[in-house]
Parts: C-alpha cells; sequence; structure tokens
C-alpha cells in the first residue's frame, strides 16, 4: 500500500518547487531572448524602416541643407566688377565699357548689359545694340589668340542708324579667387554675317589640355549700322550649341546678321580656357519663345543648380536650330543676374544665373526664340550621400541585412536552449 506519508512530503516539495521558479521569474532580469519571436520580427522591422525613412527625410531637407553639403570647398568664389557708362555717342557708331578684375583675382568670363537709365523711360529704341562682349585689355581693345589670363571684360554698346538719349551700357567682369590662376584665350578665324537664312557661324576651341570656362563675340565695323553679332554661346567643335546639363564643352561660338551684307563686316568667336583640367563645368540651358513682336524684348534667364559657381555665359537668337531670325533682332545683354533677371551690382559675390535679352527690331518676327547658357563650375560630382538613390538603396540594404542577423541570431539561440 503507498506510502501516504511520502506522496504528501512528494506535493509540498513540488508545490515549493514552483512557487521558487515564479519566484526567479518575477525577480530575474528580462533578457532579449524571452522576448515573443513575433514580437520581436515587429520591432526589427520598424527599426528598419525607421533607417529607411530617415534617409528619406534627408533627401527630402530643405534646399538650404542641400546646399551646403552639395558646395565644394574647392570651388571657386566669384565677385562681379561692374562698369557702368552713359552713352552719348551718335548713331552708326560704338563705345567700349571696360570693367577689370582686381589683382589677386582671376577674369573667367564676364557680360554686357545695354539698357535705358533709372530717369529714362523702359524701353530703348531699337537701335541700341551690342556689337560685342569679350575679354580685353584695359583699354577695350579685344585680346589676340593665344592671350594669357587677361584681367579686362569689354561690353561694345553700339547704336544703329540713330542714336537716343538716357542709354546707358555695363561691363561685368567675372573675377574668381580660390581656383584656378591661369587662362588661355582662344579668338577664331573672323566670318561675315549669313547670306541666307543659315548662320555663318564661327566657332573658337580650347587648346589641348585646357577647359573651357566662357566665352564673347564681337561684331565689327560700328559703322555698319545693321551689323551685330546675335549668337555668343558654348558649342561643339562644328558651331552646334549645346544641350542643357551638358558638362565640360570645349569650343565657343558665334555669328552676325545685317539687313544688308557688306564685304567688310566680320563677327569672331573668344573662348576663355582655364589650363587646370580639373574644373568641371556644367552647362545650364533655357529655351523660351520671343520676341515676336515688333519693338519688344524677351528676358530669360538660365540659373546654376544650387551650390554650383557661375562662371560666364551666352545667348543666342534663331528661329530654330541653323535658322536665323528676322534681321531686325538684336542682342541688347548677356549678363550676370539673380533669377528673376535682374542684374546684378557691382562687388556682387557668387551670382547664381546668367540672363539675356533679345530684342526686335520695328517689324514683327514670328517664329523667334532666345536662349541662354550659363557656365556652372560644379564639385565634381560629389552630392549629398544619403541624398542619392544609390545612398538610399544601400542604406535600405543595410538595415535589412541587420534584421536578418537579429533574426537569425536569436532563431539559434532558441534551437540552442531547447536541445
Amino acid at each position: 500500500m503507498p506510502n501516504r506519508q511520502f506522496f504528501s512530503f512528494r506535493r509540498r516539495e513540488l508545490r515549493k518547487g514552483a512557487a521558487l521558479r515564479a519566484w526567479s521569474r518575477a525577480w530575474a532580469p528580462r533578457i532579449p531572448d524571452r522576448v515573443p519571436l513575433g514580437r520581436r520580427v515587429v520591432s526589427l522591422v520598424s527599426s528598419a524602416l525607421m533607417v529607411l525613412a530617415t534617409a528619406v527625410v534627408m533627401l527630402a531637407l530643405p534646399s538650404a541643407t542641400a546646399d551646403a553639403a552639395t558646395a565644394s570647398p574647392g570651388l571657386p568664389d566669384v565677385t562681379i566688377h561692374a562698369t557702368t557708362t552713359p552713352m552719348t555717342n551718335g548713331g552708326g557708331s560704338a563705345i567700349n565699357v571696360t570693367a577689370a578684375c582686381p589683382s589677386g583675382s582671376t577674369l573667367f568670363g564676364g557680360g554686357a548689359f545695354l539698357d535705358r537709365s533709372s530717369s529714362a523711360a523702359n524701353t530703348p529704341s531699337n537701335g541700341l545694340k551690342l556689337n560685342g562682349t569679350i575679354p580685353s585689355d584695359a583699354s577695350g581693345n579685344p585680346v589676340t589668340d593665344g592671350a594669357s589670363t587677361p584681367s579686362n571684360w569689354t561690353a561694345v554698346a553700339g547704336f544703329g542708324g540713330q542714336n537716343e538719349t538716357g542709354d546707358q551700357a555695363t561691363a561685368f567682369a567675372n573675377c574668381a579667387t580660390g581656383g584656378p590662376t591661369t587662362t588661355v584665350v582662344k579668338v577664331s578665324a573672323p566670318v561675315g554675317p549669313s547670306t541666307g537664312s543659315t548662320p555663318n557661324t564661327t566657332t573658337a576651341t580650347c587648346p589641348s589640355g585646357t577647359s573651357l570656362l566662357s566665352g564673347g563675340a564681337l561684331g565689327v565695323p560700328a559703322t555698319e549700322a545693321s551689323f551685330k553679332p546675335i549668337a555668343s554661346y558654348p558649342s561643339d567643335a562644328a558651331g552646334n550649341p549645346v544641350a542643357d546639363g551638358t558638362t565640360n564643352p570645349d569650343s565657343w561660338s558665334a555669328y552676325g546678321s545685317a539687313g544688308v551684307s557688306a564685304a567688310d563686316e566680320q563677327v569672331t568667336a573668344y573662348a576663355v580656357c582655364s589650363t587646370d583640367t580639373t574644373v568641371n563645368v556644367q552647362v545650364a540651358r533655357v529655351d523660351a519663345p520671343g520676341p515676336q513682336t515688333g519693338s519688344t524684348f524677351t528676358t530669360t534667364t538660365a540659373p546654376c543648380v544650387a551650390g554650383d559657381r557661375l562662371l560666364g555665359g551666352g545667348v543666342l537668337a534663331d528661329q530654330g536650330l541653323n535658322v536665323e531670325p528676322q534681321q531686325g533682332v538684336h542682342l541688347r545683354g548677356s549678363f550676370p543676374s539673380d533669377a528673376s533677371g535682374t542684374a546684378v551690382d557691382d562687388g556682387a559675390v557668387n551670382p547664381t544665373s546668367w540672363t539675356g535679352v533679345v530684342q526686335a527690331g520695328g517689324q514683327p518676327t514670328p517664329g523667334t526664340q532666345s536662349s541662354v547658357f550659363a557656365m556652372c563650375a560644379t564639385a565634381n560630382g560629389v552630392q549629398v550621400p544619403t541624398g542619392a538613390i544609390g545612398g538610399i538603396l544601400l542604406t535600405g540594404l543595410v538595415a535589412l541585412a541587420f534584421v536578418g542577423y537579429q533574426l537569425n541570431r536569436s532563431l539559434s539561440r532558441r534551437r540552442a536552449a531547447r536541445s
């Protein structure tokens, strides 16, 4: 017959053991392996999603943060030096207005703007025309082919058959510090105006071992009232204008237009080239219709990407690729500006945009369009690491790999505990 005292003792011992185990569980520190596996999966996946969300938020950070990250300390700082002069010359003539870079800076490019003075009416007459925007000596004379590191930029401001009072001309010199210190200018062979609808283009190509920074164009003589350059732009070696986003073009092209062609009319292109080939330049191009109504003008602005540096720019007027507009169309400006197209003041630092002003003559000019080009120094491909799609995907893969590692570790411990 079973011993009742034994079984009673056994039951008491079992109850004591159960109580002891319960007490141990209550007071023992919780370790990760005791968290239910389902809860652990949810926790780890949530962590991974938080990592991915952080990457996406960084991609969408305000532009001020992105600008600070994309701007490279290796980019030059560009200060604009501008000179403005009233135009008192007569019809069929031009004046030179020259802006100079100070010692210790390097001329990377420049521009010109012809307009009414602040006290005059807003729209100039159709006779006001830009005859040139060029690298020059201190007297405004154009530099010769192969010129090394010029420090002046000249606006050649002309009148056609008639002049007027109240006009002014401004020259802009884009002067850089903290970048390349030596440049060489390549000057094209001069050509005359076209004899049909196809532009007669001239092109200056940077020498081997150099890189294009900017350029300009000159039309002579000023005594030919209807002759003027209507295009000055970055191109390929064949003279074709480059597309928006083109990197490191090597040439600068120009062409002119006249109501009546003459044997002495010539247009020349100037390419400003850096001897430092590590400079990385990207072109921003904006195309806009107009001017297409007589005696009106079109202002078009091309901005550099935030964080880049504006080096120079150009403009062309046409009726489509390789088609010249009506002969009355002329340029009044190609200059550094703010995003709204307003010319920057003397002393402006690191402007962001380039603007072109194209004016029609007295006749309608259907089909005319304006293209503006900004030459922008970039940070050689340096971007915000998490701002790129590849960076986000890499972050996600790392997060998911971490989840897999933790799950595998947890399962291994559970199997070891059961064995």
